[in-house]
C-alpha cells in the first residue's frame, strides 16, 4: 500500500506541468468516516467489501488517512487523499502504477475544490479507444508483462513534448519470450510504431 501511494506522489510532481489546470471555489467534497477507520483498522489498514463487489482499501498516512477504491470488473481505479480532519484533499481515477485518469481535483482543508487537474486533455484517442483495439486485438490484460501506459514525445530525446501517445505492451511469444509493444498517436489513433522486445531479465 505505501509503495503505491508514493508512486502517486511522484508521478503527479512529474506529470501535473502537463495537463491542464482550472481552478473553483465554490464546490464542496465528501469526507473520511474516522470513527469507523478507526474502530476496524488492523495494522492502520481497513478493507471494505461492498455488496456490489466494490473494494474499498482505506490507509493512514503521516498527516491524515487515504483509500483505494477498485471496482468490479473495471480496471480503473479511484483513489482519495484525506487531511487529518476527514475531509477530503485529492481525488481522482487511474490505471493502476501507470497512469491518472480523467479530471482530479483538490480541495483545501475548507472541503472548496481549489483545483482541478484534467488528464485527459490532450487525448482524443480515449482510454476507451485503447481498450477496443485491445479487444479487436485479443490481447489478454492479464497475461504475464501486459502494460498501458501513456506519456509525451516517443521517440524524442525530451523527456516532456508536446505530442502525447499510448503505449500498449503484451506477451508476444512465450515460447520465445517475447513482448510486443505497439505505439500509438494520443490524438489521431494511428499507431506509430509495432516492435518485440525480449522478457526483461530477472535479477
Amino acid at each position: 500500500m505505501k509503495s503505491m501511494l508514493t508512486y502517486f506522489f511522484l508521478f503527479m510532481f512529474v506529470t501535473g506541468c502537463i495537463a491542464q489546470n482550472h481552478a473553483q471555489k465554490t464546490t464542496k467534497s465528501k469526507t473520511f468516516d474516522i470513527e469507523t477507520f478507526e474502530k476496524n483498522k488492523i495494522d492502520n489498514e481497513y478493507k471494505i467489501v461492498t455488496k456490489d463487489s466494490t473494494e474499498i482499501i482505506q490507509g493512514q498516512w503521516h498527516s491524515g488517512y487515504d483509500e483505494i477504491i477498485k471496482y468490479k470488473e473495471s480496471h480503473i481505479q479511484t483513489y482519495n487523499k484525506y487531511y487529518s480532519t476527514g475531509t477530503l484533499k485529492l481525488t481522482g481515477d487511474f490505471y493502476p502504477r501507470d497512469f491518472e485518469k480523467g479530471i482530479w481535483k483538490e480541495y483545501d482543508e475548507q472541503g472548496h475544490l481549489i483545483k482541478e487537474t484534467d488528464y485527459d486533455a490532450p487525448y482524443t484517442f480515449t482510454w476507451e479507444d485503447i481498450l477496443k483495439l485491445i479487444k479487436d486485438r485479443k490481447f489478454d490484460m492479464n497475461a504475464y508483462g501486459f502494460e498501458v501506459s501513456r506519456n509525451f514525445g516517443f521517440g524524442r530525446q525530451e523527456e516532456t513534448t508536446e505530442e502525447p501517445f499510448w503505449a500498449i505492451t503484451h506477451n508476444k511469444s512465450e515460447e520465445d519470450m517475447l513482448l510486443g509493444v505497439i505505439i500509438i498517436d494520443g490524438v489521431t489513433g494511428k499507431i506509430i510504431k509495432e516492435y518485440n522486445e525480449p522478457y526483461p531479465s530477472e535479477e
